[in-house]
């Protein structure tokens, strides 16, 4: 082997220094100081466990799923969620529209009730609808508890004694998903009449006390007036359902502004508070008490 030979496998080394194969001088032939190809060998060095880069690959592709499928899957879920919470205003408006309909002279639930408990065992006791949890939503923390595990009526022969009992004796720390709407008229506008809605749908509301001509539009809860439900709504202050009439349930993200309301009033205007929805006879109950229209509305 000349003396030149061992400085390019030298060299070759140090080219492939980050390579598997290497090139090994005691397999190089020497026959008249030149290389056979045919006889050189090379050898792959064994690599145990992962390098950095490896990893770091690895890791970055299990952020990208993660960040991929998180928000999929939370999407997924609200939409589940606010799929019940429709499907069970849903029941409660054609289990009130059966109670209403069976009657040949036509009925309703008066005025004169002025608890949601009490409206929602009349459409128990009635067979119409025995469902707590259409009242109570499943997964919402602001809905009672108690009233969503107890069986609203017991549906004996008799009537005596059969409404339950954690029902009968309801008071302000027990609550509802939803409020219901006790005195309206039976010839009322099946398609623009509510009976009942989600807890905590917003308005819009123009703050004009900001600096400027400029308006700062904000979304506030209107039910029942209060700061609690603003951030105590079904959905937060993504919005919330109401249930007409007709049977038929809408989504809003908001109930509109002053000028601008989704909704149309008793006297045919568009509005966006549900109070001006109905009649000032009709009232609208929360689980507990009426929700009184405040006159600084």
């Amino acid at each position: 082997m000349s003396e030149a030979e061992p400085q390019i496998i030298h060299i070759l080394n140090k080219v492939y220094d980050f390579s598997p194969i290497k090139f090994d001088i005691s397999l190089w032939n020497n026959n008249n100081g030149k290389a056979a190809s045919s006889s050189m060998k090379t050898k792959r060095e064994i690599k145990n466990g992962f390098s950095l880069i490896e990893i770091l690959v690895a890791l970055a592709i299990i952020g990208i799923l993660i960040s991929i499928l998180v928000p999929w899957v939370s999407k997924s879920l609200e939409n589940a969620r606010r799929t019940r919470g429709a499907t069970c205003l849903k029941q409660i408006a054609m289990a009130y529209s059966q109670y209403c309909n069976d009657d040949v002279n036509g009925r309703n639930i008066p005025a004169s009730v002025e608890k949601g408990t009490d409206w929602a065992m009349i459409l128990a006791q009635n067979k119409y609808l025995n469902d707590p949890r259409a009242y109570c939503f499943s997964g919402d923390s602001g809905a009672s508890e108690v009233l969503r595990n107890s069986i609203v009526h017991n549906n004996k022969s008799s009537e005596t004694d059969t409404l339950n009992a954690v029902w009968r004796t309801v008071n302000e720390k027990y609550e509802f998903s939803v409020y219901v709407i006790s005195g309206v008229p039976i010839d009322a506008p099946l398609s623009t009449t509510p009976i009942a809605f989600t807890r905590g749908i917003p308005a819009i509301k123009h703050d004009h006390s900001t600096s400027g001509s400029g308006e700062v539009p904000a979304k506030v809860a209107k039910w029942p007036w209060n700061s609690s439900d603003e951030t105590n709504g079904v959905y937060s202050s993504q919005g919330g359902y109401i249930a007409y009439l007709d049977g038929h349930v809408e989504w809003y993200d908001d109930l509109g502004d002053d000028q601008n309301g989704k909704l149309v009033a008793w006297n045919g205007t568009r509005t966006n508070k549900i109070h001006d929805t109905i009649p000032e006879t009709a009232k609208i109950l929360s689980a507990s008490e009426k929700i009184a229209k405040p006159s600084s509305e």
